[in-house]
């Protein structure tokens, strides 16, 4: 009985590994920014899109894997070189912080957490 309890409660804690979230907090500044993916392979794929950035909130996409391409993630803002964001560990909700100032832009990972289980 212990046994199934244990298992029962791997199979909860377990991450999900078809999908992955990936937020971006922009931090409070003067340009706007956008957060913006893309599926890259040797076709056109679906699932591109372009989010706006508002200060303190969270914009959040869910990234769904593919076998045949990989995301391309990145944070930009006119007149500076776009932050790129590390392909996601899917299974994990990663939530990053973008920012905008005199020295150019700059992204950092600030929490991962797993995403659980599909219901």
């Amino acid at each position: 009985m212990v046994g199934l309890i244990l298992l029962a409660q791997a199979a909860v804690a377990a991450p999900d590994a078809r999908a992955a979230v990936v937020c971006v907090r922009a931090d409070p500044g003067r340009r706007p920014l956008e957060f913006t993916g893309k599926l890259v392979g040797k076709r056109p794929m679906p699932g591109e899109f372009t989010l706006p950035l508002k200060p303190g909130a969270d914009v959040c996409n869910n990234l769904l894997r593919s076998k045949i391409a990989t995301w391309s993630l990145r944070v930009t803002t006119s007149g500076f070189t776009p932050c790129e964001l590390p392909a996601p560990e899917f299974g994990y909700r990663a939530t990053y912080s973008a920012r905008a100032s005199a020295r150019g832009m700059a992204c950092k990972l600030i929490a991962k957490s797993p995403i659980g289980t599909w219901k």
